[in-house]
């Protein structure tokens, strides 16, 4: 609250998605002190690969654009990312955690509950919310165990079927669940080995280009949600966590009508979440038509993303002991070298 306010009348660079603070430092040091700067500068900047000012120049720019149009701009600078999405299944559904980070048990020193596995199947003009709730540890458990039984008979029925996601919390949530309650761990590898969950967002940084601060999902929904704005209290996860924190106190002083009405906004949260992943694959499956992209044929053959590669220990080794980089460059890869596996 006091610092974004500032960045703002500064017009500083972290205002551009995807600036990192290297970058932000480097760039301050080539002149380039504002976002307005940064779009109609040419040229190089010591330390800025040209690819990486190149594309932290286009997001300024598309960004000034949607400022000064008022309207949600975007850019496909890369469609054949799209191919990454697989083909449409009558078996897909769209999946989101609500998790408290600050929840624990009396004693323990295991923080965190996943306390809502919240899911949508079927299309969008005709979809069903089904969430599985846990409030406490135990019923965290239980939770895990309903939900990966309902994907693996949903997998029987639709062998082609994926789970959608947005960001990477899905996926390590399931992991940390699984060795958490020592099951499941077998059906959640299965998932991971035959590339059942598939995550959005990577597609969409590999392919996309909006006129946002941010590339969270609800940045992203002025493109594809029309009307159907956010509504309710719980409108982000950090009011989320507060309104389950504030479900659980009414829960416990006995005041169930309001503890009730709470967790209801929550689930209504979480299903505009899934309902936002639903919708946002249709529309990048649409985005992927208008530039005779093929998504992936039926099958959940290996997900393959247009991202850099991760880097191999061997690769790593021969650059911290070659010349290439600063020291503080080789030191980081060296460390990383050994720490592989």
């Amino acid at each position: 609250d006091t610092c974004a306010p500032e960045l703002e009348k500064h017009r500083d660079l972290m205002l551009v998605a995807g600036m990192r603070s290297i970058a932000r430092s480097r760039l301050l040091a080539g002149g380039i002190t504002t976002i307005d700067e940064l779009a109609t500068h040419h040229g190089k900047i010591d330390g800025v690969h040209e690819r990486t000012l190149a594309g932290l120049r286009e997001q300024a720019g598309i960004q000034l654009r949607q400022e000064r149009s008022g309207e949600p701009e975007f850019a496909l600078p890369s469609p054949e990312t799209l191919s990454a999405i697989p083909a449409p299944d009558d078996g897909d559904i769209f999946f989101d955690f609500e998790g408290d980070p600050l929840w624990t048990e009396d004693g323990s020193t295991d923080w965190g509950l996943e306390y809502l596995f919240g899911v949508v199947e079927g299309t969008a003009d005709r979809f069903t919310f089904k969430p599985f709730w846990a409030h406490d540890r135990a019923q965290e458990r239980t939770a895990l165990i309903d939900f990966l039984d309902y994907v693996t008979q949903r997998r029987r029925q639709y062998p082609n079927m994926h789970v959608y996601h947005y960001a990477a919390y899905e996926k390590s949530a399931l992991l940390r669940l699984a060795g958490r309650h020592g099951v499941g761990e077998d059906v959640v590898d299965n998932l991971l080995r035959d590339n059942v969950l598939v995550d959005l967002y990577p597609v969409v940084r590999g392919a996309l280009r909006i006129g946002e601060r941010s590339y969270s999902i609800k940045k992203l929904e002025p493109l594809y949600m029309g009307e159907h704005n956010r509504g309710g209290d719980v409108t982000n996860a950090a009011a989320s966590v507060v309104a389950y924190a504030d479900y659980c106190a009414l829960r416990d002083d006995d005041k169930h009508d309001a503890a009730d009405e709470l967790l209801q906004g929550i689930a209504d949260y979480n299903e505009y979440d899934c309902e936002s992943t639903l919708l946002l694959r249709n529309w990048l499956l649409e985005r992927a038509f208008e530039h005779s992209v093929t998504p992936r044929s039926g099958g959940q053959e290996s997900l393959a993303v247009a991202e850099p590669p991760s880097p191999t220990e061997d690769s790593l080794r021969e650059f911290a002991f070659g010349t290439e980089g600063t020291a503080d460059d080789r030191r980081a890869a060296a460390l990383l070298a050994a720490a592989v596996g």
